[in-house]
């Protein structure tokens, strides 16, 4: 069928199941004509709308700690109490991001196969051309924007020349405990990791599809339980001693990441092997045997309630010493945050009952191949499952839930540029530099916050894929990636 046009996938950070127009495979690539049954076409509206508040939840994290320079009593609440419980979020919804990805990825490209060469060697470049203009232009332009020559408050040697130049070549990941290998643009941290896991998913996903393709409810948790554990034992090697040299490095390591990411893909077998068997026995007139729906319908409410609840229980006893960025020091990290904090995978559990549940909301609305439709998915997933899926598909939360890569990429450069903006505007800030003691007003410090937060979606609106720069920058790169 060389009338197929190419799925493409948005890899769990701010893309989507969306059909790429002017993309023909070729002949000996284009995969079998597809039934209109196939869900892996379907786009996930809900899917968008849970990214959104996972990814605002980050923006907000990464905004309030530039509140960092507020050396006041005021805006205590903001800088430290609330600040510290973004901070501590942040860790978990970055595992959350590498499932959904394994998800997003998984279900564009189950009615695929990666048998050849030249099919895998599409893909990637594809794949490469999808993030990468982004990434270069973020990282040179944030370092830029941080020598003192710009925005920077001191000089900064060789060293972090050298270690900002070869991040553009996308191997960081994979020597991170080396001293002084960090990036000035932190966020693209995650970026680079999840790069990797794009690389090795055409490898992946014919083992995961022959583990997962046919099990049981009971072999599926089992196995899932399984990688989880396995998820967490490179965690189990930090103690007070090593945790500042091996930390970062482990977080970052692409192989220590494959467990999330073949839970996301794992999930995206299920739920599409669920709604085979319900439309199956649904068109013979009987009761499923197993109903997702079940658990899909106030799945999202208890993993709230779960992590919501942990959340507040940590603002709660966090030791009025411990500012709210304690840095990796081993002794300071299990003072303020729990020696438990050091696994980053710790919440699997919770982010795959989420993403099952959602993403199962989302095809439970899709109905004989019509529009996804509330009346649609209640019989399926109860009225308590359809509100959910109809609150996460709202505007705005499906489009800015798309912005999520410009966001990460940018955030760094955007906090500065706001910074200097507020310095030039005269709104408060006289300077963005350490050491001036700066103090705040309770009424400024939320301000601040906020202000950070508009920025980072006002430069991701401009940034994306339709808007006003990230629409030339990607209409130029279509015009040079091989067809």
């Amino acid at each position: 069928d060389t009338s197929y046009r190419l799925t493409e996938v948005g890899g769990g950070v701010g893309g989507q199941v969306r059909v790429m127009q002017g993309y023909q495979p070729i002949a000996s690539a284009a995969p079998k004509a597809e039934s209109r049954r196939d869900v892996g076409r379907i786009e996930l509206s809900a899917v968008n709308g849970m990214r959104f508040f996972a990814t605002f939840s980050l923006v907000c994290g990464r905004a309030i700690e530039n509140l960092w320079i507020d050396k006041g009593e005021e805006g205590r609440l903001f800088s430290h109490t609330i600040c510290s419980g973004l901070h501590t979020l942040g860790k978990d919804v970055v595992s959350f991001y590498f499932i959904l990805s394994g998800f997003t990825m998984c279900w564009g490209y189950l009615g695929r196969d990666f048998n050849t060469d030249e099919v895998r060697w599409r893909y990637w470049t594809r794949r490469f051309a999808r993030f990468y203009p982004d990434f270069f232009l973020s990282t040179v332009i944030t370092f830029l924007l941080k020598l003192p020559y710009f925005f920077g408050c001191h000089n900064v040697g060789w060293q972090s020349w050298a270690s900002n130049g070869t991040s553009l070549l996308l191997f960081t990941a994979w020597y991170r405990f080396v001293p002084g290998s960090g990036y000035v643009n932190g966020p693209v941290w995650f970026i680079v990791t999840l790069f990797w896991l794009w690389v090795f998913f055409p490898y992946l996903l014919k083992p995961v599809k022959t583990v997962f393709a046919k099990c049981s409810w009971g072999d599926f948790l089992m196995k899932l339980g399984l990688l989880w554990l396995v998820s967490l034992l490179p965690w189990a090697i930090i103690d007070k001693t090593n945790l500042q040299a091996l930390r970062w490095g482990l977080r970052c390591f692409p192989v220590l990441r494959i467990p999330e990411f073949v839970i996301g893909m794992a999930i995206a077998i299920r739920v599409n092997k669920d709604k085979q068997e319900m439309d199956e026995m649904e068109s013979k007139g009987e009761q499923p045997r197993c109903r997702p729906g079940v658990v899909a319908g106030v799945g999202p409410i208890i993993a709230l309630i779960l992590a919501g609840s942990y959340y507040l229980w940590k603002l709660s006893i966090w030791p009025d010493d411990c500012a709210c960025l304690p840095g990796d020091m081993g002794e300071s990290f299990y003072h303020c945050f729990g020696w438990w904090e050091k696994f980053d995978t710790k919440f699997v559990p919770i982010s795959a009952l989420m993403i099952f549940s959602v993403t199962t909301l989302d095809v439970a609305a899709h109905r004989n191949d019509g529009q996804p439709t509330y009346d649609a998915a209640v019989p399926r997933v109860g009225q308590v499952g359809a509100c959910i899926w109809w609150c996460l598909c709202l505007e705005p939360f499906v489009t800015l839930g798309k912005w999520g890569l410009p966001i990460f990429l940018w955030q760094s450069a955007t906090s500065l540029i706001t910074q200097v903006l507020l310095i030039d505007l005269g709104w408060g800030l006289e300077t963005r530099c350490a050491g001036h003691g700066l103090k705040f007003s309770f009424e400024y410090a939320g301000f601040y916050w906020g202000f950070h937060v508009f920025m980072a979606y006002f430069v991701a609106w401009l940034m994306n894929d339709d808007g006003l720069i990230g629409s030339l920058i990607h209409n130029a790169v279509k015009k040079i990636t091989p067809a």
